[in-house]
């Protein structure tokens, strides 16, 4: 898993709440990306980050700001896989 690089530090807690909420509901609804095809045009449209990305920044994010809330972030993370 990649570590989160704070790029949603510079939101508001309730921006990075809206976000998170974003993220799920499309994660909910199985989009991560759209596309168009009509007579040979097609058109396809991503989102700029995962929603996994959107996630770890945004409670990385919230962390940051408000480790009572949300925690202190992980100093040390193990994956075993």
């Amino acid at each position: 898993m990649a570590r989160p690089q704070g790029i949603f530090l510079i939101l508001e807690i309730p921006d990075i709440q809206a976000i998170v909420a974003k993220a799920v509901e499309l994660l909910k609804q199985g989009k991560t990306m759209m596309e168009y095809s009509d007579s040979g045009t097609s058109v396809t449209k991503s989102f700029p980050m995962t929603i996994q990305e959107t996630l770890l920044e945004a409670r990385y994010a919230l962390m940051i700001k408000d480790p009572e809330t949300y925690g202190q972030p992980d100093k040390v993370r193990v994956i075993n896989m």
